[in-house]
């Protein structure tokens, strides 16, 4: 993060203003950032959400028929990777170079490796699927019924519980802060920020987002490195 956010994030927290992580990470991977004094974590797309003294307050878990059917397809169809995220931790089966060099861009470690079917008497949270376009649509058509894609990378997509998203992670703490959504500013740049961008009182679009993200939002900053968060706060009087 640039200085100008750091200090961007104290100018909020001096102002009693919410500020509130929303990824499709975990929150293991997310919490690093407990120093900058979030008011809690909107994680796995919404799937898990988590306040600022790291309690869990809300969580959405996968289908098990549609973990099993997954399972099933996998076996008759042919393998791919897939990493599964679980309320007991994550793992990932079928490491491929690609993989590898997703962690390594994304700058994490990558899960131990194990069989999918280790998935089946597990609470799944989150599933990322390395599959390309074409192979997702069949997937969300024809195997995983029951749940939503949303893709951040052309190398895999997002899997959670159909009708989970990251508005709806923003809806569990409107309600914990008795807020409305008039009164909320987001900040994305993929494609699993869509409907948080539409939700919120004023959607950001980083400069760095896909068309599809700046086409719902309410205006497009710079990039997080040309001090995008700063200059997105300054230009609608947050601080």
């Amino acid at each position: 993060m640039p200085d100008s956010t750091i200090e961007a994030l104290a100018l909020l927290k001096s102002k009693g203003i919410k500020i509130i992580i929303s990824t499709g990470r975990s929150y293991e991977h997310a919490r690093f950032l407990d120093t900058h004094g979030f008011d809690g974590f909107i994680t796995f797309n919404g799937s898990f959400c988590v306040d600022a003294q790291g309690h869990p307050f809300f969580r959405q878990t996968i289908d098990k028929e549609d973990i099993r059917l997954l399972h099933d397809h996998l076996s008759e169809a042919g393998r791919f990777p897939v990493g599964v995220m679980t309320t007991e931790g994550s793992f990932i089966c079928d490491i491929t170079d690609d993989v590898t060099a997703i962690f390594e861009l994304l700058k994490l470690n990558i899960p131990y490796s194990q069989s999918f079917a280790d998935a089946l008497d597990k609470e799944v949270l989150q599933l990322n699927l390395f599959v390309d376009e074409q192979k997702e649509l069949y997937i969300v058509n024809h195997v995983l019924k029951n749940c939503d894609s949303s893709r951040w990378s052309p190398a895999f997509i997002d899997i959670n519980a159909k009708g989970i998203n990251k508005q709806v992670g923003m809806e569990q703490f409107l309600t914990k802060f008795a807020f409305s959504a008039d009164q909320t500013m987001a900040f994305g740049d993929g494609g699993n920020d869509i409907q948080m961008l539409r939700a919120a009182g004023v959607g950001v679009a980083m400069a760095n987002a896909g068309n599809n993200v700046k086409a719902v939002a309410d205006y497009v900053t710079d990039t997080t490195e040309q001090h995008g968060i700063w200059n997105a706060l300054k230009r609608y009087g947050v601080i």
